[in-house]
C-alpha cells in the first residue's frame, strides 16, 4: 500500500524552460558556428528568408526551429520572434533579395536594424546581442563608413524598449569566414605580394571559438553583461604581419612589397580579382582597414581571462586543419534564391537624407507631394487627398498630362507612427499587375542618427526591365537626390 508523500518534504519545482533565443544572421559564419555550439543548451530560432523554400516554419536535424522572416518587414520579423527572449543580431550586407538595389550597403543596414527594433518592442522581447565592429568607438571623423555603419545600427539596436548587449571585434579567424577565406586565397595565388600602406595599420583579432565562448557566457545572465565590450587577442598586429604569418603556417614564403599606396580603389579591384571575392565583400572590407581597431580592456575579457584566448598561429592551424570541410553550404540555397529573385524582378531603392528637427516623417511625406507637384508641373498632375484629421497624405493619384493614371498609392495607417509613413502602391500604368501585397513608399526617421530614409519597398515596374533600367529607375534617383537638395536648403 502506497503512503503519502511526506508533507515536511519541498515541494517539487517545475523544469525550468530553456532560454529561446532567436539568432538573426544563422545561415552566416559566426551564425552557423553559434548554432553548433547552442544548440543543446537553448531553445534556438533561426530566422531566414529562403526564398527558394516556401515552408514558413522547419526543423532541423540539431533541433533547430527555423522560420522564414522578412527582415524588411517589421510584421514579418515581429511574428518570427514571438516567444523569443532573447535575439542574437548577426545581420551584415545581406545579399540582394531584390533583382536591382539602389542603396549603400549602410543605409541598408540601417533599415533593417531599425525594424529589428520596431518589431521588438512589438513581440516585447527583453534582450538583444548584437556583434558590431571592433573601433566603433572612436568618433565617426575617425571611421571607415564600414565603421560608421557598425555604429549607426549598435545606435539603433540601443534605442529599443530591449537591453542591449554589443560584442565588438575584428577580423574574426575560421575556416567559413570569408575575410579569412579571402587572405588564404591571395597567399596561394600570389608569389609576390604587393603590401599596401594600409597593411601597417594595427588590430587585434580573435578566433571564432573565442567569439562563441563570448556569447555563451553572456548568455548566462544576458542583463548582467548590458553595454559594449571589445573582443581580440592580446597580441597587437598589423594586416602585414597576419599575411607573413599565415603565409608560414602555410608553409609558403611569398615575398612582400611594401608600396606607398593607399587607394581603397586599387587595392579593392587587386583583391577581387585574385582571391575571387564579390565586391559586396571586399569593397567595405578594404574601406575599414584604414582605422586602428583595438581591444579595450573590458569586464567581458577580464572574465574570458585574455591570456588564454586563442592565438593568431594557432587559430590559423586550426582553419587550415579544417579545409576539407565545405567552404560555403549556402552555396546551392543561394544560387536557388537568385533565380526566384530574378524571376520576381523587383526593385528595392533606399535614399538617405537629412532629418529637419521641425518635421515628421508624416509632414516629410506631404512635402514631397508637393514638391514633386512643383517640378514635373505640366508633364504630371499629382493629386493628394489629405486627412482632415492630421493632415496626412490618404491617397496620391499621378496622370501623365493630366489623362492617363501613372501612379495610385493609398495610406496605411496601421503601418504609420511618429517615426514612419507608409503608403501602398496599388496600381497605375507604371505598375505590373501582379504587384506583390507589400510594395509600398516609406519615408522612416532615424532620430538618433538625424536621417530620413526614404525607401521603395517591393515595388513591381511594369516597363520592360531593360527600359525600366535606363528610364525609371534613372528619374527616381534623380528625383530623391532632388528632394534631398530641398531638403537640405530648407534647414
Amino acid at each position: 500500500m502506497q503512503t503519502d508523500q511526506n508533507p515536511e518534504s519541498p515541494p517539487i519545482e517545475p523544469t525550468r524552460r530553456p532560454m529561446r533565443v532567436a539568432i538573426a544572421g544563422a545561415s552566416g559564419f559566426v551564425g552557423l558556428a553559434l548554432r553548433q555550439r547552442l544548440a543543446g543548451s537553448f531553445d534556438l530560432v533561426a530566422l531566414t528568408r529562403r526564398l527558394s523554400n516556401p515552408s514558413s516554419v522547419t526543423i532541423d536535424a540539431d533541433g533547430v526551429e527555423w522560420r522564414q522572416c522578412d527582415l524588411f518587414d517589421p510584421d514579418s520579423i515581429a511574428t518570427a520572434i514571438d516567444g523569443v527572449d532573447l535575439v542574437i543580431y548577426l545581420v551584415h550586407s545581406m545579399s540582394p533579395q531584390s533583382r536591382l538595389t539602389q542603396a549603400r550597403f549602410d543605409d541598408l543596414d540601417l533599415v533593417l536594424a531599425d525594424n529589428m527594433r520596431r518589431a521588438m518592442n512589438r513581440a516585447g522581447t527583453s534582450h538583444i546581442v548584437f556583434l558590431g565592429g571592433l573601433g566603433a568607438h572612436q568618433e565617426p571623423s575617425m571611421l571607415s563608413r564600414h565603421l560608421v555603419s557598425r555604429q549607426e545600427v549598435g545606435v539603433v539596436l540601443g534605442g529599443g524598449d530591449a537591453e542591449l548587449t554589443e560584442l565588438r571585434a575584428g577580423l574574426v579567424i575560421g575556416h567559413r569566414g570569408s575575410s579569412f577565406r579571402m587572405l588564404i586565397r591571395l597567399i596561394r595565388r600570389l608569389p609576390i605580394m604587393v603590401l599596401p600602406r594600409w597593411t601597417s595599420t594595427p588590430t587585434q583579432p580573435i578566433s571564432i571559438d573565442d567569439v562563441v565562448r563570448a556569447f555563451l557566457l553572456v548568455l548566462e545572465d544576458p542583463s548582467a553583461w548590458e553595454g559594449q565590450f571589445d573582443l581580440g587577442i592580446e597580441e597587437e598586429m598589423t594586416y602585414g604581419d597576419m599575411i607573413r604569418r599565415a603565409a608560414r603556417g602555410m608553409g609558403r614564403n611569398p615575398i612582400t612589397v611594401p608600396v606607398p599606396i593607399s587607394s581603397p580603389r586599387v587595392s579593392t579591384l587587386w583583391i577581387m580579382l585574385f582571391s575571387g571575392e564579390p565586391a559586396s565583400l571586399v569593397i567595405p572590407l578594404i574601406a575599414s582597414l584604414k582605422t586602428p581597431t583595438m581591444a579595450r580592456a573590458n569586464p567581458l575579457l577580464e572574465r574570458m581571462d585574455r591570456s588564454s584566448l586563442v592565438g593568431f598561429d594557432q587559430a590559423v592551424k586550426e582553419c587550415l586543419a579544417a579545409e576539407g570541410a565545405e567552404e560555403d553550404p549556402r552555396r546551392a540555397t543561394r544560387k536557388r534564391d537568385r533565380k526566384v529573385i530574378h524571376r520576381r524582378s523587383l526593385v528595392r531603392s533606399i535614399q538617405r537624407m537629412p532629418m529637419p528637427d521641425d518635421l515628421t516623417p508624416r509632414m516629410a511625406m506631404r512635402a514631397y507631394w508637393e514638391w514633386l507637384r512643383g517640378v514635373f508641373r505640366p508633364l504630371l498632375r499629382i493629386r493628394t487627398d489629405i486627412s482632415p484629421n492630421d493632415g496626412a497624405v490618404d491617397r496620391v493619384m499621378v496622370h501623365l498630362f493630366g489623362l492617363i493614371p501613372m501612379l495610385e498609392l493609398h495610406r496605411q495607417p496601421e503601418a504609420c507612427d511618429g517615426e514612419i509613413e507608409t503608403m501602398k502602391i496599388v496600381g497605375g500604368l507604371l505598375v505590373r499587375k501582379q504587384s506583390p501585397p507589400n510594395s509600398r513608399l516609406e519615408f522612416r526617421a532615424i532620430r538618433k542618427c538625424g536621417v530620413l530614409l526614404t525607401t521603395l519597398q517591393d515595388y513591381a515596374p511594369s516597363l520592360p526591365w531593360p527600359l525600366y533600367l535606363c528610364s525609371q529607375a534613372w528619374l527616381h534617383l534623380m528625383v530623391m537626390k532632388g528632394f534631398r537638395r530641398w531638403l537640405r536648403r530648407r534647414r
